[in-house]
């Protein structure tokens, strides 16, 4: 949570509407992949503009975290975002991960969704459900489905439970 510069929170809240505007959405897209460790983050402008929280959730170590994010499209985004905020010394300098500390407050709760899942096997997940899903719609798995050579697969309680959660 840091302090905004004075007379600087509206030039930070047009910096961070960028971020999800068509050809820069795609850029921040790609980059977060190609980091692979980001769940999610958020900024958040409050006290009568004059603070700003960052609040994200990744897997990993804290500092790798931050050393990847100096290296991509992410990185140009910290210093254009923090860049209004007291004492930020670009995600680049030596200091910077001092000045994050230095920020932080310690989370009072945390619930996760999904825990215990990295953001590589939510990946996984989903480009595994988006097949089974695209199967699903296929002529030849109505077929199959109807096929009494397969009546003992599809009678089992697993089978049943997969295609449950499939109509879901």
């Amino acid at each position: 949570m840091c302090k905004i510069k004075p007379g600087e929170a509206d030039a930070l809240r047009e910096e961070l509407a960028t971020v999800s505007s068509g050809a820069a959405e795609k850029t921040v897209r790609a980059a977060v992949q190609q980091i692979g460790t980001l769940h999610d983050e958020r900024h958040v402008i409050f006290d009568h503009d004059t603070r700003h929280m960052f609040a994200s959730v990744f897997d990993g170590s804290w500092d790798a975290y931050i050393d990847d994010f100096a290296h991509t499209q992410v990185g140009a985004n910290f210093d254009r975002f923090f860049s209004h905020d007291e004492g930020f010394p670009g995600v680049t300098d030596p200091g910077v991960k001092d000045w994050f500390v230095a920020n932080q407050a310690p989370a009072n709760a945390f619930v996760s969704a999904y825990p215990g899942l990295t953001v590589q096997q939510v990946w996984k997940d989903q480009r595994v459900s988006e097949a089974f899903q695209a199967v699903l719609d296929t002529p030849e798995f109505r077929a199959a489905l109807e096929n009494p050579a397969n009546a003992e697969l599809l009678a089992t309680p697993t089978f049943q439970k997969l295609l449950e959660e499939a109509a879901r």
